[in-house]
């Protein structure tokens, strides 16, 4: 007889997917080869071991962690309330419960039949059998922040975030009940990132970041060291233990052998948030924030290969239209310095399409969709850059002087009016022409040509400043009062304070009920109100939170909360939509259909999404992002020192989310 030569050893990556949001984690069902990912839009996704993605589902709020058995049976999901999810193999909806305050860390026993979740508070972890139902509990000198079942003993390894390592034996309590109390406990001179273990817990290794990849046994006896030369900050063995894949928050993955032995590394764009390996040391599987799901193969023949042209990308839905990461459709340098970038300020005209940028020296820059530089307005005077928009035209501002760009023409001339500390603009040049504050206590209406045609002064501040139908105008102050402006400048209605809070202020969208002009939001109150053209309220809504932001967007209002969460109203007052906790000062315009859509910030990532989080589309920058302007037409930042543009895509290129079930 002679032995079967084992497979060569030769790393190369199987398959790459890319999530749809920025990704948080991802987790490995060892004897399935199922792969668990989920995104900051909360979605969860499975993908099979040929990188397809059998199974993906919302949660219906924001997840904070989530775990999948070794079996593939049983997926777990722990979210804000706090609730915990358990879902079937194909994350079919199993239980909901509620789960133990301010949950830290999450595990599933190999076999998908209990679960554990820590908590922040008191040092208790709670047991849950696969049902949902309470199966246990117990409680560690500090709060744990890792936990990871043993496969093949009644077993719990955790770990503390500042060094503490404890065994926690598990027993049988009767009514299909487990108890579990702590039967070893080390205090390392270090923190801990990730705590992983074999089958049999003979090798249980914690990820010391400065201070390496640390060893115990089953009793909690240390076994020495691994040091990679970088920050370890993940560490997981085979079942075996023959085999240890490592990863550092410099963006180094090694793979080592059970001395510690490197036999492969190689450098990741960016640091791995998550890092798994499969049960005989195949292969392993690691993810990156900016969305990149990667399964490698270790040895030849142990599963799909990349062809020539790089990795494999799974058919699914996290590599559909919806969410996909792309590229600017184009980009070109407008800053000589990174400074001039970062002041810059930018606004997006839909008709016609137009770019508009503002540089550090108060010049008007303006660009066509397709990329073409359009020319450059003369230099205005003064501090406090903004810019206004409406059909055909974009306004740009300072405290002491106005420039009207003309869009339809390209030309662009300066106000001539004298002007002090402009604080608020509207412009309708075509009709109305220009409502300004000056001093926050001055309104009037100007003539493009730089003639007054009326000023009133105030006896308190403006807050906010809109423009209606037949040439009205009206402003909120400080002291919570709507005062109304015809066209004259005579007073034609109002509405007195009541309560006396600042209002947020805006004319009502296209669509409003007959009679509805104005809109606006008692912040404080929680109170969004629709007005008559003299003021009168036609309708009343309560806001679930205090709205800060107050915007029309295409046929909706959206009101948006400090911390990011957003809600649409229409033009009746009833609520259409309602976001989670997004990005704060995000940015929102029309999407496919009139559905708002939302353009935020987040690290090294643009997102484009719908109100609820499903993403539209992502980038990811390799420069810092700047200022950012959003609009029908699509959607304008500064990557660096580039003005970088992503077009709205086509209204029959985005379909409706059908066919996608929430948990």
């Amino acid at each position: 007889m002679t032995d079967t030569p084992r497979p060569r050893f030769a790393p190369a990556v199987a398959w790459t997917i890319v999530t749809e949001a920025p990704l948080r984690g991802v987790g490995l069902a060892r004897e399935s080869g199922t792969v668990l990912a989920w995104d900051e839009g909360d979605r969860l996704y499975l993908i099979d071991p040929s990188g397809t993605t059998r199974a993906s589902s919302r949660a219906p709020a924001k997840l904070s962690h989530a775990a999948i058995s070794d079996t593939g049976t049983l997926v777990a999901a722990v979210g804000e309330g706090p609730r915990l999810w358990l879902l079937g193999p194909d994350l079919e909806p199993i239980a909901e419960r509620s789960a133990i305050r301010e949950p830290s860390a999450l595990a599933i026993d190999p076999h998908g039949r209990f679960v554990a979740i820590a908590s922040k508070v008191g040092g208790a972890t709670q047991l849950y059998n696969r049902h949902g139902k309470q199966a246990g509990r117990f409680e560690t000198l500090e709060p744990l922040a890792h936990l990871a079942f043993v496969a093949s003993a009644p077993m719990i390894i955790a770990a503390g975030s500042y060094g503490m390592l404890v065994g926690v034996g598990l027993r049988a309590a009767g009514q299909g009940k487990l108890a579990g109390s702590p039967i070893w406990q080390q205090s390392l001179m270090a923190n801990i990132g990730r705590v992983a273990a074999t089958g049999d817990g003979g090798m249980i290794l914690t990820s010391c970041y400065t201070h390496g990849i640390q060893r115990f046994d089953l009793r909690g006896r240390s076994e020495g060291s691994y040091h990679l030369g970088g920050t370890a900050a993940h560490a997981v063995p085979d079942f075996a233990g023959r085999t240890i894949v490592a990863a550092t928050t410099e963006g180094e993955l090694a793979v080592m052998n059970g001395a510690g032995n490197v036999r492969w590394k190689t450098a990741a764009p960016r640091a791995a948030i998550g890092l798994e390996v499969d049960a005989l040391g195949r292969s392993f599987v690691y993810g990156l924030a900016t969305g990149e799901v990667v399964r490698v193969d270790l040895e030849e023949g142990s599963g799909a290969r990349p062809s020539a042209a790089g990795p494999s990308r799974a058919k699914g839905a996290a590599a559909g239209s919806a969410g996909r990461v792309r590229p600017p459709d184009w980009s070109q340098v407008v800053a000589q310095s990174d400074e001039e970038a970062e002041t810059a300020v930018l606004a997006v005209l839909d008709d016609p399409p137009r770019i508009g940028l503002v540089d550090r020296r108060n010049r008007l820059q303006a660009f066509t969709v397709a990329g073409q530089a359009l020319g450059q307005a003369p230099e205005i005077a003064g501090v406090g850059r903004f810019l206004r928009t409406c059909p055909g035209w974009i306004a740009a501002a300072t405290d002491r002087q106005i420039l009207l760009y003309d869009a339809r023409r390209n030309g662009a001339s300066r106000v001539d009016l004298s002007l002090v500390e402009v604080t608020h603009l509207a412009i309708r040049p075509d009709g109305y022409g220009l409502a300004i504050v000056q001093e926050r206590d001055r309104v009037g209406r100007a003539h493009p040509s730089g003639r007054w045609v009326w000023r009133r002064e105030l006896n308190a501040p403006v807050e906010d400043l809109a423009l209606g139908p037949d040439d009205l105008t009206a402003v909120t102050t400080e002291e919570g009062r709507l005062r109304i402006f015809g066209p004259d400048g005579e007073p034609v209605g109002g509405r007195p304070a009541d309560p006396p809070e600042p209002l947020g202020l805006i004319a009502a969208p296209p669509g409003s009920p007959e009679g509805v002009a104005w809109i606006t939001l008692a912040r404080r109150l929680q109170v969004l109100r629709g007005h008559r053209a003299d003021g009168t309220v036609l309708w009343e809504s309560p806001v679930p939170w205090e709205g800060w932001q107050l915007v029309v967007v295409g046929f909706s209002v959206v009101v948006a909360s400090p911390d990011g969460r957003s809600v649409a109203f229409d033009g009746a007052g009833r609520p259409r939509s309602q976001g989670r906790d997004a990005e704060p000062q995000a940015l929102y315009a029309p999407g496919p259909g009139g559905r708002p859509w939302r353009l935020a910030r987040q690290g090294v990532h643009l997102i484009c999404s719908e109100l609820s989080g499903r993403v539209a589309w992502r980038a990811v920058a390799d420069e810092p992002i700047g200022p950012l302007a959003f609009g029908r037409a699509g959607a304008a930042a500064l990557f660096g020192r580039s003005l970088a543009w992503f077009a709205s895509p086509a209204e029959e290129g985005v379909a409706p989310e059908a066919g996608l079930h929430d948990l």
